[in-house]
């Protein structure tokens, strides 16, 4: 079988006809685009006129928390709506190539095709589910700026912000900030990434560990505020374009890019010394 006939079945049985893919990202935007009018609505009973841009709903999406400091006084709070997109694109992804191999694709190996097609078409069955995700996310976003007026530029209030991450007094936000497009494209290359490495895993070890890891690492990422925890490349808030004492995350794509490449190769690799039939017992 051809590489683009198993990419097709895989984004048609994988992604197309993943509810879990289609469901998760409408259900989560809806709930986050309603917590965040709630703070708005609170800021605004005061008197205080909220000045919202498209740029400040993408930061309120993928901004995750500011940079974590150790002290008695204050309790290490997890970035619930940071964490939950990033756990629900995982959850989403993870069990359909080990199904698949005990299935069609264990088919396709025993005719004696090359297992190359197959990892490779996982791959990139990998990267539309991505692109699904995320583009429902940001379709819905677009959407609601538009029912509500929003601009569609991507200027921070930073007022806003404030108000809406509720930093400490050692983070101080920049003010007239403008989110580079090149940050969305980090937040999907991350995203990519972590299911990617996701998938790798799932050759060593049973789906729900790789998951239990890839999750541990997210957490990892929050409390720690560095590079080698690449978490934080998707964690806006923490940048220096928005953060005056934030990281300098110019490496992050190709950051990112370099891991993508590592776990096709490391995949295949793997792939060619493992046992189909005892993963299929």
């Amino acid at each position: 079988m051809k590489l683009w006939k198993m990419c097709w079945y895989d984004i048609k049985n994988g992604c197309l006809k993943n509810i879990k893919l289609l469901l998760f990202p409408i259900v989560y935007e809806i709930v986050v685009l309603f917590a965040m009018m709630q703070k708005v609505v609170s800021y605004e009973k005061y008197g205080m006129e909220v000045e919202k841009h498209l740029g400040d709903i993408l930061l309120y999406n993928f901004g995750g928390m500011p940079k974590y400091v150790l002290s008695a006084e204050k309790v290490f709070e997890f970035p619930v709506i940071w964490t939950v997109f990033l756990v629900l694109i995982l959850f989403a992804t993870l069990s359909y190539p080990m199904t698949n191999l005990q299935g069609f694709g264990n088919k396709v190996l025993v005719k004696g095709q090359n297992r190359i097609k197959w990892w490779l078409s996982k791959c990139l069955w990998n990267l539309f589910c991505n692109a699904i995700f995320f583009g429902i996310i940001i379709v819905i976003i677009l959407i609601f700026c538009q029912i509500k007026g929003i601009p569609f530029d991507m200027h921070i209030n930073t007022e806003m912000q404030t108000v809406l991450f509720e930093p400490d007094a050692d983070t101080e936000l920049v003010k007239d900030a403008f989110m580079p497009f090149g940050e969305l494209v980090l937040v999907f290359l991350l995203s990519v990434t972590i299911c990617q490495l996701q998938m790798l895993l799932c050759l060593w070890f049973k789906p729900v560990y790789s998951f239990m890891i890839m999750c541990m690492m997210m957490l990892a990422s929050a409390y720690f505020q560095s590079v080698f925890f690449i978490g934080n490349y998707a964690m806006l808030i923490r940048h220096s374009w928005i953060n005056v004492d934030g990281m300098d995350c110019s490496i992050g794509i190709p950051v990112t890019c370099v891991l993508i490449v590592f776990t096709v190769i490391a995949g295949f690799i793997r792939f060619k010394r493992f046992d189909i039939i005892q993963e299929e017992n």
